[in-house]
């Protein structure tokens, strides 16, 4: 039961990489701003975030980080993705995914995954 617990939450822990890129596109798409820029940071940002994802944070990362730089880089970035649904006006579902990062990151800690 334990096992398949902690596949689940590694699942999840891929499901919330993926929503975090989503909800920096979707601020992007929600700037008042004109379209070129919104297109801009709506691809242009997820982009450069999931690029230096790879580069710095995966488990197969070019340049990893030691490991309480990474555990601080990957909260800054859920952080920043938290905060932009927030700014884009989805309280609701910035609350909801600052919940469901952090009680994953715990407990990715607490099993060492």
């Amino acid at each position: 039961m334990l096992a398949t617990l902690k596949t689940l939450n590694l699942a999840l822990a891929f499901f919330i990489e993926l929503a975090m890129l989503v909800a920096i596109g979707y601020w992007g798409f929600q700037l008042k701003q004109g379209l070129f820029l919104r297109i801009l940071a709506g691809i242009g940002l997820p982009v450069l975030v999931a690029v230096a994802w790879g580069v710095f944070l995966s488990p197969k990362a070019v340049v990893p980080l030691a490991e309480p730089f990474k555990a601080i880089a990957k909260l800054l970035l859920f952080g920043l993705a938290a905060y932009l649904l927030y700014l884009a006006g989805s309280t609701r579902w910035s609350l909801i995914f600052a919940i469901v990062v952090l009680v994953n990151t715990l407990l990715l800690y607490v099993w060492r995954q």
